[in-house]
């Protein structure tokens, strides 16, 4: 018998095809924007037939139907992943949740530990050699429909033909039922201000030649809008949708750097629009496989600098990651997240990325906790986490101690909830008992300060604000000093900067005080190289200003660099001018201070100056002036 003939000896319609679901038996549905809903709806009409059929899903985004109390005795959903659909049926105990990594959902369908009677896909109409497509949704799809003991496919016209593992050849399924209907389309919501500076900050974590996965979410998503002027990005990612077109289009996401699989984007299924579908259809850029493929760690190691963003529900100040209930209500799944963010680990300069607004909506509950809400599970462990970030920043944990990590978290907690948070990590011995914590109920952190410089000798650094969390970096560049280094700064031997002085150093209200720093180095791995700072309160209204340049950066006019940045600052909140105090001899520092412009010069004792310029010329008469 040809295919041909095969195909339609096996063609039905949907009442028919559905006869093969027998009381108590599981019965797998095509995943997300994929699921068959002609065959679904059929099932549907033959509830009053049926008794406790299990219904299986990956993640359902329909309106699933058989989930409603009417159904109760007739349907029972399991979830891999709950969707907002089933959520609360999951909740009320009508429906079931499995967690399970997704690399490993085929193995439980092949070793018949989930044992699966029958499965209900949706696929392209058969090509000239006798294969359909599974098009949108190879996921765990694939897996399904290879261990089922009945196959059932709605044949669909709209279902784009996709290149990767997604062909069964028609001997491989048991029914066919041509239905046409428009594929269910997903567009992403747009994002909010909370929600666009978060996926700013994730931006500027991602570089030229990076191997991008971006989680299932509308804030990992929106992460792509910010990618326009990226080079040579690819992609093994979990789903794809349709920001990715004008990346791909442009040749941001080429894949060109990428080991494994160069030039394709690795995905597993796909949400979005029409535009999207109809980009996909036929489109060999484009790899659909398996999710023991896509999501398994070893694989995704074997791209260098792959960068994996997800999201979060809470992350406790010593970095445990929740993300998949809300306490003892189960909210989503497993899913991917894991699987990513390990695969990252291991894949040479692989970094993982987890995002969240910093407090529920609304604002009354801080998704920065001290310790996770009761029943919520741990999705990702304290070893596993590189970055969190929020609206108001970055904090880096790998590598870092329980300390600095609370640190780093509360400084990017909503500000109305870090006093209460300082508190409680003292209180369990995570901070020290005297840390300090400037509190405000508003982020004060001046953004917009932050700029980035070339040096004359064509090194780059970073100048921004300088941040509670550069505690342990101000105590390295102070013990990198020379000694003539510390003595020109100090006017005395300092042997060491301890912690009680140094957090003074660093906790500032940038207005009255504040500092600026010069770094190298990724972001959470940073190296401070220089530091100008200013203090008011001097009679004169004027600022002390001090500088402070790492022994190898001597020379690089980084000092003058951090006056003609902090000079800016200054007047911008309407500082009036600098002083400082100086040795008579230290040339370097009086060449960088004149560069201000005329200053004044006054003899504190022999060989020590004291140095004034006023931003809009001197007010009334100084001391002895100096060119």
């Amino acid at each position: 018998m040809s295919w041909r003939e095969m195909y339609e000896a096996r063609l039905t319609d949907p009442g028919r095809a559905v006869r093969a679901v027998g009381r108590g038996q599981r019965v797998f549905v095509g995943s997300a924007c994929a699921e068959p809903s002609g065959l679904v709806a059929a099932l549907m009409e033959r509830a009053d037939e049926l008794h406790d059929v299990q219904l299986l899903h990956f993640v359902t985004l329909d309106s699933a139907e058989f989930t409603q109390k009417r159904f109760d005795r007739r349907f029972r959903h399991n979830a891999f992943f709950i969707g907002s659909s089933t959520r609360e049926a999951v909740g009320s105990a009508r429906a079931d949740y499995t967690p399970v990594f997704m690399h490993q959902i085929p193995s439980l369908f092949k070793s018949r530990q989930v044992d699966l009677d029958v499965a209900l896909i949706q696929v392209s109409p058969p090509d000239e050699h006798g294969f359909v497509s599974l098009g949108i949704g190879v996921d765990v799809s694939r897996s399904a429909a290879e261990n089922a003991r009945h196959v059932i496919a709605q044949v669909n016209r709209h279902m784009p033909r996709t290149f990767g593992n997604t062909f069964l050849h028609v001997r491989q399924v048991d029914s066919f039922v041509e239905l046409d209907e428009e594929l269910m389309a997903f567009p992403y919501p747009p994002l909010d201000e909370v929600g666009e500076t978060i996926v700013e900050n994730v931006a500027s974590l991602i570089h030229d030649g990076d191997c991008l996965h971006i989680g299932y979410g509308h804030i990992p998503y929106g992460v792509l809008s910010k990618l326009g002027d990226r080079k040579n990005l690819g992609m093994h990612t979990e789903v794809v949708s349709d920001a990715m077109i004008d990346l791909i289009e442009a040749g941001v996401i080429n894949g060109s750097n990428k080991v494994f699989l160069p030039g394709r984007v690795v995905t597993s299924f796909c949400i979005g629009t029409q535009a999207m579908y109809d980009y996909v259809h036929n489109n060999p850029s484009f790899l659909f496989l398996p999710s023991d493929l896509v999501y398994s760690p070893l694989e995704i190691a074997k791209n260098p600098q792959v960068i994996s963003v997800g999201s979060a529900m809470q992350v406790d100040l010593s970095g445990q990651i929740s993300a998949e209930a809300a306490g003892y209500h189960f909210y989503s799944g497993i899913g991917g997240r894991l699987d990513f963010m390990r695969g990252a680990a291991m894949s040479p300069g692989g970094r993982s990325v987890i995002v969240l607004p910093s407090t529920t909506r609304g604002g009354e509950t801080s998704r920065i906790v001290h310790h996770l809400d009761a029943g919520a599970g741990v999705i990702a462990t304290r070893g596993d986490v590189d970055y969190v970030v929020t609206e108001y920043g970055i904090a880096y944990l790998h590598g870092r101690s329980i300390r600095e990590r609370a640190l780093a978290l509360i400084n990017i907690a909503h500000p109305k909830h870090r006093a209460e948070l300082l508190d409680q990590a003292k209180a369990d011995a995570y901070l020290y008992p005297d840390q300090v914590l400037y509190i405000s109920d508003v982020d004060l952190y001046p953004a917009w300060a932050e700029a980035s410089v070339t040096l004359k000798d064509g090194s780059q650094v970073n100048i921004r604000p300088v941040k509670p969390t550069d505690e342990v970096m101000i105590q390295e560049l102070f013990y990198s000093h020379s000694e003539e280094t510390v003595f020109n700064r100090y006017f005395r031997p300092v042997r060491a900067m301890p912690h009680v002085e140094a957090q003074d150093l660093v906790n500032l209200d940038y207005s009255q005080q504040m500092a600026l720093v010069a770094t190298t180095g990724p972001v959470g791995r940073e190296q401070i190289v220089g530091v100008g700072r200013y203090s008011l309160g001097d009679p004169t209204g004027l600022a002390e200003v001090a500088y402070t340049v790492h022994d190898q950066y001597q020379g690089t006019g980084l000092g003058t660099v951090m006056q003609d940045h902090l000079t800016a600052y200054a007047k911008k909140k309407g500082v009036p001018g600098f002083w400082a105090v100086s040795f008579g001899s230290n040339k370097a520092m009086l060449a960088v201070f004149g560069k201000l412009g005329p200053y004044s010069r006054q003899i504190l004792e022999p060989g020590v100056w004291r140095v004034e310029h006023w931003f809009d010329g001197e007010p009334e008469e100084g001391g002895e002036s100096e060119e």
